[in-house]
């Protein structure tokens, strides 16, 4: 069997985290079972990033490396010709492959797709309709797809209360976590044991968006020094929604003109985001849109303690180990910084588990389960 594996739609972020490590562990655990060739269709600059395997083939065509336009015409009019020539099953990473081509296994990533209430945040027409329109190819390819992989429960219930999908060909396989986050649990202090020079310090990482809230996390930071909390807040992440971005400076300049206690640290390398979790005291995790939440499995995994934004699927993977607020509320992103802080052994009992629970995510069984389902899904459909 050649597996293809559409990743034409993919701009950057998770999805190449994503493919990359699938194809790592596929060949340093050399899990092919019956894949005799994977071939991988995307822009020459995704290409570049995912490395290089002798069972792996790079196919890129011009139009994938142009504009939007350009991209969706070859994809409606000359991609499946081309698809034929290099495989048997393709796999469409984006869950958004509609031509004709058979059979296929899509994937649901990206719960912007269902969760309306944020298209009534962004305030945008233009954002809404691409939205829609990407829906739209999530649905035709569902129906068409011999198997789905979500990567939550969460987003598995969501959808099919959505669409109507048969539920027989549905397989839930988390993504993995990469061992350089890693890390060991602090002995967590009293905050009485931290001072203005010697701050509680702590991280949250995430890219800029309306549903990520900074802001109100940035506001309830600033309300708890105004307390006498010797606190502080490191953001990393780039800015993916420009509205989000100015509301998020304007808020930091309103609260910490003289940048004393917000550290906006933008966009950093993904190899470097390891070295922020270890020199953090705390981790905040905010947003209220999250398919599976890489970041806060990333987080789990570095053994920091967390506090934690109630919206599922978060609760999903965090569990009992993580203290709670409503993500759009300040006054309740106060109250659980303030429980998390007055609660030095519980953080820790907290941190130690989820050290624990994070062991049951590893790219390597992403890897065995996603090539076994797609083998399984190829001999149904023969």
């Amino acid at each position: 069997m050649r597996l293809g594996i559409d990743a034409s739609n993919i701009g950057g972020g998770g999805g190449i985290t994503h493919l990359t490590e699938i194809l790592k562990s596929i060949a340093t655990s050399n899990q092919l079972m019956d894949v005799k060739a994977i071939v991988v269709f995307s822009s020459d600059k995704v290409l570049k990033e995912i490395g290089d395997y002798s069972f792996l083939t790079k196919v890129s065509f011009p139009e994938l490396n142009q504009g939007l336009v350009q991209r969706v015409k070859f994809q409606m009019l000359n991609y499946d010709q081309e698809i034929k020539k290099h495989c048997d099953i393709l796999f469409s990473l984006t869950g958004d492959y509609t031509g004709g081509f058979k059979p296929i296994v899509g994937m649901s990533r990206n719960m912007l797709l269902y969760e309306r209430d944020i298209w009534r945040e962004i305030k945008k027409p233009k954002e809404v309709i691409r939205f829609w329109l990407n829906f739209k190819k999530q649905q035709r390819c569902f129906n068409n797809a011999s198997g789905i992989i979500f990567i939550s429960n969460y987003a598995k219930q969501y959808a099919n209360n959505v669409l109507n999908i048969d539920k027989k060909k549905q397989i839930i396989i988390p993504h993995g976590v990469s061992p350089q986050f890693k890390g060991e649990v602090k002995v967590q202090q009293a905050i009485t044991e931290y001072s203005l020079n010697k701050p509680f310090n702590f991280l949250y990482v995430s890219t800029v968006h309306v549903y990520k809230n900074q802001w109100y996390v940035v506001q309830a930071i600033s309300n708890l020094r105004k307390k006498g909390y010797p606190v502080t807040l490191t953001l990393v992440g780039g800015v993916i929604f420009k509205p989000a971005g100015k509301l998020l400076m304007q808020t930091i300049k309103a609260v910490d003109p003289e940048n004393q206690f917000v550290i906006n640290k933008g966009h950093i390398p993904y190899a470097e985001i390891a070295e922020e979790y270890k020199k953090a005291s705390g981790i905040i995790f905010a947003s209220n849109c999250e398919n599976m939440p890489n970041i806060l499995m990333e987080s789990m995994a570095s053994g920091v303690p967390i506090v934690c934004s109630n919206k599922q699927p978060m609760p999903e993977f965090l569990k009992e180990n993580g203290f709670y607020f409503n993500p759009k509320e300040v006054k309740s992103i106060e109250d659980a910084i303030i429980d998390f802080l007055s609660k030095p052994k519980e953080r820790e009992q907290m941190a130690n588990n989820n050290l624990k629970e994070i062991k049951n995510y590893s790219w390597d069984k992403t890897a065995k389960q996603t090539i076994s389902f797609i083998n399984q899904v190829y001999l149904n459909h023969k």
